[in-house]
């Protein structure tokens, strides 16, 4: 048989994926979470800009709002906590709440065991019970409804104009 003039013949279809197709689909998954992820943050960083702004913004009246956060053990080199670390809070303002990956309160003083209350604020020790980032959170006044997240307390003390206070991330695993 004789070969015709510079043709080739075509290449079959394939009716199967190329190999290594699910790593590609694992990376549009995770930059799909992780853009998720990254949003909720940037929501609750412009929720706390705007609780900044409207606490600079109006005479407070109810006295100083302040959260002092430290770590009962050392961090790791990394900067994280070990898991099942205590973390003590201590505050000045009417509530204090702990969120874990921005999500719905996890402690509240008043209100969580080993809360003790003082005239201008309070003390709680808090476990890590799980990996996350975990968030103090302080505010002037009792907010209404328990376990909201993070984003929604904020707008909520946002709407009232009332001063709050957040405490640098800590990450535990």
């Amino acid at each position: 048989m004789t070969e015709l003039s510079g043709h080739r013949p075509r290449e079959q279809r394939r009716d199967t994926p190329t190999p290594g197709w699910e790593s590609g689909v694992w990376v549009r998954i995770q930059r799909s979470r992780r853009n998720r992820r990254l949003g909720l943050m940037l929501a609750a960083a412009l929720a706390v800009g705007g609780a900044v702004v409207s606490r600079r913004n109006v005479q407070d009246q109810r006295g100083p709002v302040r959260v002092n956060a430290a770590l009962e053990g050392s961090l790791r080199p990394d900067g994280s906590a070990p898991a099942h670390a205590l973390w003590r809070l201590t505050f000045e303002g009417a509530e204090l709440r702990v969120y874990r990956n921005a999500l719905g309160a996890l402690h509240r003083c008043p209100g969580s065991p080993g809360c003790i209350r003082t005239e201008q604020g309070g003390t709680l020790t808090v476990p890590l019970d799980g990996p996350g980032e975990y968030r103090a959170v302080v505010f002037s006044s009792p907010l209404s409804g328990g376990g909201r997240t993070l984003h929604q307390d904020l707008t909520a003390a946002g709407d009232r104009d009332e001063p709050v206070e957040m405490s640098p991330a800590l990450v535990a695993y």
